[in-house]
């Protein structure tokens, strides 16, 4: 996710905070804010990488893949993808490939489950 702390209805600090509640998906902070304070608090806040304006698109693809090669290696590192995924009354087993609400089971087709799968990854 790139992610502009700027964001005109709402504060990217918040977004930061929301999005880790339910994803580890890599957050890279691209921001005017050049203040200390405000780098470490989005990083602690579960940030990957801060990017500060102006910048070059080389830097910032370099980034990108930076961000996407440390998220392959901790998922492909864990048994996460074999817990299923659990978010409220909604649970998504990977290894049966089912999806249950409320207890019922949601019948998915292979491209749904897939499109589900990517989005919850």
């Amino acid at each position: 996710m790139l992610l502009d702390l700027g964001l005109p209805d709402m504060d990217g600090q918040t977004i930061i905070r929301q999005v880790r509640e339910w994803s580890d998906c890599p957050i890279i902070v691209i921001s005017a804010r050049t203040n200390e304070h405000e780098k470490v608090k989005a990083l602690d806040l579960g940030a990957d990488d801060y990017i500060t304006k102006p910048f070059g698109s080389a830097e910032l693809l370099a980034r990108i893949r930076t961000s996407l090669r440390h998220s392959t290696r901790m998922n492909t590192s864990s048994d996460q993808l074999f817990h299923p995924y659990k978010c409220g009354e909604l649970i998504l087993d990977f290894e049966k490939r089912t999806l249950t609400i409320s207890g019922n089971i949601v019948h998915l087709t292979p491209i749904s489950f897939q499109i589900t799968y990517f989005l919850i990854k």
